[in-house]
């Protein structure tokens, strides 16, 4: 647990380097905190930070950047609400054109959330899977590093989805995989997700991750070639200075093309809160990437996702309470008011 000094230490680090995107020196520090800290106590508390595996130390620079774990104790525990209201104005003008689809509504805001946050934006919209069932599950080894995992269904459609080896051992994916194919195979996909909650017992007694593994598996059935996805904004995500390097754009504009909200995230939840991955959590080997994304139903028992893309430099509180007041807006205009 770390102290009250260090969480504002933290805290300021991480949205100084949000801003600036350069390491942070005990100066700055010291220039933006709430309470009087010498330049002195500051550097040892940071030392200290790093030991932990908060902070990185910059090989070019005395400051300091937030690392993954960092990042994610700050989404967790010090993030504050964002001043959103500009955005929300431009957004707000959009839902008010009468005739407006859902369609049209989503593709407008999603330019916009890209321009003015500098990130790619996702959107996925999945109808009901109908009488569709898994037929088979394989597990195919592509290097020590990742695998993919092939799903067959009835109606012929081929689903494929890579698995990082550093969230789980392949023996253990081949043990789940073993029991998806006893127990799952012949279920309708509407029904995998209530029916893999009866596998948890012997899947806990196999494999030490077994919630991320069957979060994993589930996902990635439920993302079928009945999802729509478009995605907007990559312009204006490359003028981070993350993905000044060729191979960095070309890694994270395959991850966008290759999933989507339905695989990034859990969207069990009837809830609209905004839900974050940060680095090696996306399932990308690339661990610079971070992904916050919402959910909302849609008509005919079907759901939906949005998805803002970007480096793990994201203004996520910004970014949360703008993807949760969209996905209430979309529910309230095409749910609640029967449009």
């Amino acid at each position: 647990m770390l102290t009250n000094r260090q969480n504002l230490i933290l805290k300021s680090i991480i949205e100084e380097y949000i801003k600036i995107a350069s390491p942070v020196g005990s100066k700055r520090i010291q220039e933006v905190l709430t309470m009087e800290v010498s330049s002195a106590t500051i550097r040892n508390e940071s030392a200290l930070l790093e030991e932990q595996g908060f902070l990185e130390k910059a090989h070019t620079s005395s400051g300091r950047v937030p690392s993954t774990k960092g990042y994610r104790y700050y989404v967790d525990n010090l993030m504050e609400s964002n001043d959103i209201d500009d955005i929300k104005d431009q957004i707000n003008e959009i839902f008010k054109k009468r005739g407006a689809t859902i369609d049209e509504i989503l593709e407008q805001t999603s330019l916009i959330l890209s321009e003015m946050t500098k990130l790619a934006t996702v959107v996925a919209t999945s109808d009901t899977n109908g009488e569709v069932l898994l037929s088979k599950v394989e597990l195919v080894p592509i290097s020590n590093k990742s695998a993919i995992v092939i799903f067959v269904l009835s109606n012929g459609t081929i689903q494929n989805k890579t698995i990082n080896l550093e969230s789980v051992s392949l023996e253990e994916l081949r043990l789940a995989i073993d029991l998806f194919n006893e127990r799952l195979i012949n279920s309708k996909l509407s029904e995998i997700e209530t029916k893999s909650q009866a596998i948890i017992p012997v899947l806990k007694q196999q494999v030490k991750k077994y919630e991320f593994v069957l979060q994993t598996l589930v996902e990635a059935l439920i993302h079928t070639d009945s999802n729509k996805s478009r995605t907007s904004g990559v312009k204006y995500l490359l003028e981070n200075p993350e993905f000044n390097d060729p191979n960095k754009i070309k890694d994270i504009i395959q991850f966008i093309e290759n999933a989507s909200p339905f695989a990034w995230f859990n969207y069990q939840s009837k809830t609209n809160k905004a839900t974050v991955a940060i680095g090696l959590e996306t399932g990308n080997e690339n661990d610079d990437i971070a992904v916050i994304g919402t959910n909302f139903p849609t008509k005919g028992g079907g759901k939906g996702a949005l998805a803002l893309v970007g480096p793990k430099r994201i203004e996520y509180d910004k970014v949360s309470k703008l993807l949760e007041w969209i996905s209430n807006k979309i529910e309230e205009k095409f749910l609640l008011e029967g449009e």
